[in-house]
């Protein structure tokens, strides 16, 4: 899975998700979404790409490229 397919795909998750109908945040993610929200991406995300976030993964995700990094990290390692 390309690191763009995996941008659109959490692009529509966000906006399904998080009900931003507006673009999506480019800076800090977490600025942009509240503790729920954050929360319900997180789920969607690992149900969508079947992948299970670690505790210290957040220390590395500020923008939705670092998710889109950290994804397809994990899907390569699988």
């Amino acid at each position: 899975m390309t690191e763009e397919s995996i941008r659109s795909k959490v692009s529509e998750l966000i906006q399904k998700e998080c009900l931003h109908a507006e673009d999506i945040p480019t800076g800090d993610l977490a600025a942009n979404l509240d503790s729920v929200q954050r929360l319900t991406l997180v789920v969607a995300i690992e149900d969508h790409f079947e992948i299970c976030f670690d505790p210290e993964d957040e220390e590395q995700v500020e923008t939705l490229n670092d998710v889109v990094r950290l994804i397809h990290g994990k899907l390569a390692s699988q």
